[in-house]
């Protein structure tokens, strides 16, 4: 009898489990069709019925950041509390650990531009993160990624620490060729030269597309926006996710016309043809990215004097995802992976591109 009882049990335990699982999901797939209002309901009666739940935890931490770009009432502190019980109800789980490790970095790069006296102690506690990251995955080489920009990029007095930044990009460069070089590559001089750097990189391994895209976006750097594109689209041939690189060329443009309006009537035109290209393209841009595009379009259809044309598409836009990234930079793709899948999304806090 307490066999079977105990069966029955686990059983219901299990299938709860299932059950909050599947919910979490389709709260991941409201946010993703434009609906985070819905997914934020659905998260919160997960949560109400169990408040350990991790997932879902995680999957609130994510919605709360897709909210914060896109105007709504939401901290980074609501956002760094949610991860937090993320990883300690579910602390062996490397994707959780991860975005915690991130969100405090968020946390702390804000702290950096209000320029806050806090801020050391915020990137001390930023570093811990991403160690505990490596300690239950070792060769997560986006988190090792990190520390080599955290320590390295910044001065002492904000928790640099160059000493460090070399180790973990010696450790990187003997792990994978790739972000061993995306770790050399940030701790280059400043007046280094960039495309050479990356072109003997891609000398031995012209296939790569990630090695293709860091040679474009070298170029941009360097104010060559077309030896850009023609690398970004021999990148794009070889994988096709990589047309979200369209966006990096329309958002240099876009920077010129911020540093130069006397260039509007030149540089404006290039922009919406590449926000109009990505919009087309293939793989078709999920809906986050798609409306994301469609408000940089409203933004430089309002600088040529075409109002009613900005008004019509921000309206669509709003239609499809009311909470849509008002920010400048790209939105993180991390926040749309599925939450059961680990995440190999980087970006650099320290750099446009």
């Amino acid at each position: 009898m307490i066999l079977m009882l105990t069966g029955q049990f686990s059983g219901s335990c299990s299938f709860r489990e299932k059950k909050s699982d599947a919910d979490v999901l389709k709260a991941f797939n409201l946010r993703m069709s434009g609906k985070a209002d819905q997914a934020k309901t659905l998260l919160e009666s997960v949560i109400k019925k169990d408040s350990t739940n991790a997932m879902a935890f995680y999957e609130l931490a994510r919605l709360q950041n897709y909210m914060l770009i896109g105007g709504g009432d939401v901290k980074i502190a609501d956002i760094v509390s949610s991860a937090g019980k993320a990883v300690k109800y579910d602390p062996e789980n490397v994707t959780y650990a991860y975005y915690k490790a991130i969100a405090f970095f968020f946390n702390a790069f804000m702290a950096m531009e209000q320029g806050q006296d806090k801020v050391k102690p915020l990137v001390t506690e930023t570093s811990d993160e991403f160690e505990k990251v490596l300690k239950l995955k070792p060769d997560y080489y986006e988190a090792m990624l990190y520390l080599v920009e955290i320590y390295g990029m910044l001065p002492k007095d904000m928790g640099g620490d160059s000493l460090k930044a070399i180790d973990y990009a010696n450790k990187l460069s003997k792990m994978d060729r790739y972000f061993g070089a995306k770790a050399k590559a940030a701790l280059l001089p400043e007046n280094s030269d960039r495309v050479r750097y990356w072109e003997n990189f891609l000398a031995t391994d012209n296939k790569n597309p990630e090695i293709l895209s860091e040679v474009g976006k070298a170029f941009l750097f360097k104010d060559d926006p077309n030896s850009a594109e023609k690398y970004f689209n021999e990148a794009k041939m070889i994988d096709p996710s990589k047309n979200i690189l369209i966006l990096d060329l329309a958002r240099y443009h876009m920077m010129k016309v911020m540093q130069n309006k006397d260039i509007v009537k030149t540089e404006l035109p290039l922009v919406k043809g590449f926000l109009e290209a990505y919009l087309k393209s293939v793989p078709e841009p999920v809906i986050p990215l798609k409306t994301y595009a469609m408000g940089l379009l409203v933004r430089v259809n309002m600088f040529l004097g075409n109002q009613e044309q900005a008004e019509k598409l921000m309206g669509e836009a709003k239609a499809l995802d009311p909470y849509f990234s008002r920010a400048s930079g790209v939105p993180i793709l991390l926040l749309f992976d599925p939450p059961d899948k680990i995440s190999h999304h980087y970006f650099s806090f320290f750099s446009p591109f």
